[in-house]
């Protein structure tokens, strides 16, 4: 191809783009190149323009084609300097003409600037106490003090403001004198000394502070810049939320070591200053005479209650954490003398680089607390430029080009749709709800929608949150080849650089057998189905453990050097930063709101900040985590992102309280950036494969109706669909003697679950199974159940039986727990297997084949025994499936997985129903729980499946899920009984999310965002404490488990096979294991493909994450087959 390259570069980018462009065409010009060239040689090009594009960096790319016509193919830099078409303006003026509202954004900008910088002069002025200046040079014992060096910093600053307004205290910080530090020393309230029995002194800080709108979010940026308050060890009720800051914000917020018995000379201690407070430093007193004048000439000071102002309030907080952050990491040479008084000889930290025992001092108080002030006032400045500078996809073709597919032409639809609304969601936010049916290319669509809603000329960015990790990689995969995308463009946050590996190599082994099949159904003739393209033509203090796939242009804006704060320039902040499209789970994003300690919330909170949020199936989550859910949500609201759910089974109740965490944060949003009208409604959206349609909502009660016509008309239509899964309850029960000990009732209950679906096993095989050109009947099944434990047991039942005459069976058990080698491995085979899209593939399936070529018998029955994890995140595709009931969505998500790709419609039922689970088999209560959606607080009447569903799984689809049914009073009443198993859902999640003693609702109904109390009452995937082990393999010598410390450096892997028990199994006739999951070929494998020794591979690849034991004595149990399980 021939393109023409226009550089309209400034300054050194101008330079550094030659000495790139020269490399691959002829300079025609002094600013244009011409050549021929490859694609690929293109990529390799743009992506070195990518990758050292700065600030004033602009070139377009055009394709001269033969016609005589131009075609602009790319923009790298500044969007700004071409139109459209990549024509360069040929006059500018410096007049200004913003014409749309949205571009005078951040009204409040400085403000936040104001704010974060006056906390920053007096942020860290408690560490002038005399107990912390004796940590800093080693002369104490203590590690700790009674009062956080935080808590001390806010009494200071308490006292300093005194009985004046803001106007008083700020003209009083221009006036300053080093002899002033006397009265505020005078007035200081001295916790836990002497008048302290006073409650006077025991007072919020906040209470002095009353009326003085923005001295109250100077002095919660103050205590609040390591990590949000939360009260002590004794959880608060969440409905007194109103009373905490002014009533009840004592030093246990802050400071719980205050309760230990200190000494009164320590306490004492806390509350001297023996080199006085910053207020001596002539250097510190100019400099917040400085920035107090510039807050004195601001007009809005005393526009908006700034602590309850969630935009400005924790912006100007981040801007704070990560200037101190920032500061903090210089080296001590780096520090500028201007900010130091050599006359005042407190210190701020000392220098952890160094490796004594005991660090040498590093920066002077003042200066510290100068130069984080200092920085994050001007870092707060030019965060509203951030977003307009960071890269994003614009003018890419494959987001807009129509679809010549029919299945995929309402795609089409929701493009126009969120094209037309672009403007307008800029001024009044974008709530979509994407529901189209698995197969349809949500995963597609929702890429088009945040490209329409953000047009050509400005280019989107957008974050792509999942619920699971395994989908990470797969959704990653997808946006580079339906969109033509490349790793210049997206961006994937996955747990480990082994993860990344193995995802790989068994990209490549599936490429490789595609190919093969490919090949020899070319000789066969046509295929019948193909995978789904998902409507794409063209488809031919961030954690240090996690792993950033981008190789992408990095942030060159205003900002950089805040960002870029690590040794490599390419930190793992600036790379999620710059990314235009992030593809993570949901973990990743949630600090934005959930992180107690400021440090984890930075990257998060800027990637929400820049870019807009697509949220995939965020119905998979139970019922603790919706409130983080929506935490998140309100979140997006608040720093103008637009947000697109995307899921076919999303329940009312969930919807509803998601919109209203979006449009409370929108609020917060408008109140400062919007001129003009405000709160004129969301722009809500609605897309399925049968249309899309978009209103402005006010208010809840609204969008409720709104919401419901879209599923109603929704849920005519999948009536209308093939019913490709027909369910049907089995009945299952157990003969319980009273008082009958546990361990015999978990016996019990595995021995008549293994009875019970192996009797299922048969009868499915019979009715639904393909069969081989030699008339050997395969068929490929799944059991799903709900909790590692019960499956492992039941799993041990079935293989010790064995099947009917002339049957073989071949079980898979498949689940969390086992070594990620394993995992991948088992993963990958079950991909290859269950890819269906061409019927015959199946026959070339290496373990298929082998299994067929063994055993002459007439029927081979392949079964995979699962936990939820075969429930989504996998596009298998089953002849049958046998379900332990949890949750009616559990059960739509496993039928999904069944005539998947082949969509042939069954003539009797595919899946079967236990009538109980595990637990309601052993008599437990609540039964239907973790997972499932009940609750001491809202039980079932009964756990019989028979009586408590009715014609929900004939044919078993989405509808139950999404139509939600009438909730009277008393099903929302406490420990009301229910007797319908999918009235049970929705009013768990009704209740839940709005109606109890931890509501969602509470976080968007109230302001309690400046605390962590609710955040730590409802934590988002709360787990038990962790400890890695991995399967080790030292040379020469047999695999052993072994407990690795990942603190060390280098990693120390520590022989624990005591606490690892081997599982005997022999294997019924007839009964035979469907993969060979030998860990030491596994790691043989890997080995010669990787080009790496076993031991190392084992290090690499062997790792697993297992529950801490409580008691010592307690032991694992491990088979390669079974995983690792407990007794």
């Amino acid at each position: 191809m021939n393109i023409l390259l226009v550089s309209q570069c400034h300054k050194n980018a101008l330079t550094e783009t030659r000495r790139i462009l020269d490399q691959f065409a002829q300079r025609k010009g002094d600013r244009t190149w011409q050549t021929a060239i490859t694609f690929e040689g293109l990529k390799t090009l743009r992506k070195m323009l990518q990758k050292n594009a700065r600030r004033n960096t602009a070139v377009s790319c055009h394709w001269l084609k033969k016609n005589g016509q131009c075609e602009l193919i790319w923009i790298v830099g500044r969007l700004s300097a071409f139109d459209e078409q990549g024509n360069v303006a040929t006059n500018s003026t410096t007049r200004s003409i913003i014409k749309n509202k949205a571009e005078s954004a951040w009204q409040s900008a400085e403000v936040i600037a104001l704010a974060a910088g006056i906390a920053g002069l007096f942020h860290d002025f408690g560490k002038a106490n005399a107990l912390f200046q004796r940590k800093l040079t080693g002369d104490t014992k203590s590690f700790g003090e009674p009062y956080r060096h935080e808590w001390v910093s806010l009494r200071l600053f308490e006292a300093f403001a005194g009985t004046l307004d803001d106007q008083g205290w700020l003209t009083r910080l221009t006036r300053l004198k080093a002899i002033d530090e006397k009265d505020v020393l005078s007035a200081l309230k001295c916790d836990g000394l002497g008048s302290a029995v006073d409650l006077n002194m025991h007072r919020s800080a906040f209470i002095s502070l009353e009326g003085k709108k923005f001295a109250r979010l100077v002095a919660w940026l103050i205590v609040s810049h390591h990590r949000l308050p939360v009260q002590g060890k004794n959880p608060l009720c969440l409905a007194d939320h109103k009373d905490w800051l002014h009533k009840s914000f004592y030093p246990s917020w802050n400071s719980v070591n205050h309760e230990k018995d200190w000494s009164e000379a320590d306490i004492k201690a806390n509350w001297t200053f023996p080199h006085g407070t910053p207020i001596c430093s002539a250097k510190w007193r100019k400099k917040a005479g400085e920035i107090a004048s510039r807050a004195l000439k601001h007009p809005n000071l005393q526009a908006h209650d700034w602590l309850h102002q969630r935009f400005t309030s924790h912006l100007a907080r981040l801007s704070l954490i990560l200037c101190d952050h920032y500061y903090s990491s210089l080296d001590a040479d780096a520090s500028p003398d201007k900010w130091r008084d050599d006359d005042y000889h407190a210190y701020a930290n000392t220098d952890s680089k160094s490796p004594k025992k005991i660090a040498p001092l590093k920066q002077k108080l003042d200066e510290h607390n100068i130069g984080v002030g200092q920085n994050a006032l001007f870092f707060a400045r030019n965060l509203s430029a951030l977003k307009r500078s960071l890269p994003a996809i614009a003018r890419h073709k494959t987001f807009s080009k129509r679809s010549s597919d029919p299945k995929y032409r309402w795609q089409d639809k929701a493009f126009d749709l969120a094209s037309s609304l672009g403007l307008q969601s800029e001024q009044q936010g974008f709530f979509g709800i994407n529901m189209a049916s698995t197969g349809c290319g949500k995963t597609f669509a929702n890429a088009r929608i945040m490209y329409g809603l953000n047009g050509d000329k400005q280019g989107c960015r957008f974050s792509v949150a999942l619920g699971l990790r395994t989908l990470t990689l797969q959704t990653g995969d997808a946006y580079r080849d339906l969109l033509k995308l490349d790793d210049s463009d997206l961006a994937v946050l996955i747990g480990s650089q082994a993860v990344k590996d193995l995802h790989e190599l068994n990209k490549d082994q599936a490429k490789a057998d595609a190919k093969r099949l490919k090949t020899k159904t070319s000789e066969k003739g046509k295929q019948k189905n193909t995978p789904e393209d998902h409507g794409s033509e063209s488809a031919e203090e961030f954690s240090e453990h996690m792993y950033v796939s981008y190789d992408g242009g990095m942030y060159e804006g205003r900002l950089k050097q805040w960002l870029n704060t690590g040794k490599k320039s390419q930190s793992k902040l600036s790379q999620l930063i710059s990314a235009p499209i992030l593809v993570s789970t949901i973990d990743h994003l949630i600090p934005a709101t959930d992180s107690l300690r400021g440090g984890k919330q930075i990257a998060p909170m800027l990637r929400l900040l820049t870019s807009d949020l697509v949220l995939d199936e965020p119905d998979d989550f139970g019922l603790e985590d919706l409130p983080a859910l929506c935490r998140l949500v309100n979140w997006a609201g608040v720093l103008g992102s637009r947000v697109l759910l995307s899921s076919a089974t999303l329940p009312p109740a969930l919807v509803t309280a998601l919109f209203c965490a979006y449009r409370e944060g929108r609020k917060h949003y408008e109140q400062v950036n919007i001129s003009g009208e405000r709160d004129q409604g969301i722009i809500c959206a609605w897309f399925d494969e049968y249309g899309a349609q978009a209103q402005t909502i006010l208010d809840k009660k609204a969008f409720k109706a709104e919401h419901k016509l879209f599923v109603t008309a929704r849920a005519n239509q999948l009536t209308k669909k093939p019913k490709l899964r027909q369910g049907e309850i089995v009945p299952i029960d157990i003969n319980a003697e009273p008082n009958e000990n546990k361990q015999a009732l978990k016996q019990a209950a595995a021995e008549q679950m293994a009875q019970t679906i192996w009797t299922g096993i048969h009868r499915l095989h019979k009715q639904h199974h393909v069969t081989h050109k030699n008339g050997q009947q395969v068929s490929l099944g799944v059991v799903r159940m709900a909790n590692i434990g019960p499956l492992v047991a039941v799993a041990k039942q079935l293989t010790a039986r064995s099947p009917e005459p002339d049957v073989q069976i071949h079980y898979c058990v498949y689940h969390g727990q086992f070594p990620l080698a394993l995992r991948s491995f088992i993963e990958s085979r079950l991909d290859a297997a269950l890819t269906r899209y061409d019927p015959e593939a199946l026959w070339e399936q290496t373990e298929i084949t082998k299994a067929l070529a063994k055993s002459s018998a007439k029927h081979h029955i392949f079964v995979v025994l699962g936990t939820s994890v075969v429930e989504v995140g996998r596009d298998h595709d089953y002849d049958w499936a046998i379900a332990e009931p949890s949750s009616l969505r559990a059960v739509i998500q496993l039928a999904g997985r069944v005539q998947r790709h082949r969509q042939q419609v069954p003539s009797s039922p595919n899946i079967l129903l236990l009538s109980k689970n595990n637990k309601a088999l052993q008599g437990i209560t609540p039964a239907y729980c973790r997972p499932g959606f009940e609750s001491v607080e809202r039980p079932l009447a009964h756990h019989d499946l028979t009586d408590l569903l009715n014609d929900e799984l004939n044919p078993v689809t989405a509808i139950p899920r999404i139509l939600e049914p009438s909730l009277g009073k008393k099903d929302m009443e406490p420990n009301s009984e229910c007797t319908n198993w999918n009235l049970q859902e929705h009013r768990a999640l009704a209740g839940g999310l709005f109606k109890s003693k931890k509501q969602a609702s509470y976080w968007w109904e109230a302001a309690i965002d400046w605390t962590g109390e609710y955040i730590k009452q409802t934590p988002f995937r709360q787990s038990e404490a962790q400890e890695q082990y991995v399967l080790w393999w030292p040379e020469d010598e047999s695999p052993v488990w072994a407990q690795l410390d990942d603190t060390r450096h280098p990693w120390l892997y520590t022989p624990s096979e005591s606490d690892f028990e081997p599982v005997d199994l022999n294997l019924a006739d007839g009964v035979n294991w469907w993969l060979d999951l030998d860990p030491e070929r596994i790691y043989t494998r890997l080995s010669d493909a990787l080009e790496k020794p076993c031991e190392q591979i084992s290090k690499d690849f062997g790792s697993i994450a297992l529950r801490a034991k409580d008691d010592d004595a307690s032991r694992w149990y491990w088979h390669s087959q079974l995983g690792v399980h407990d007794a």
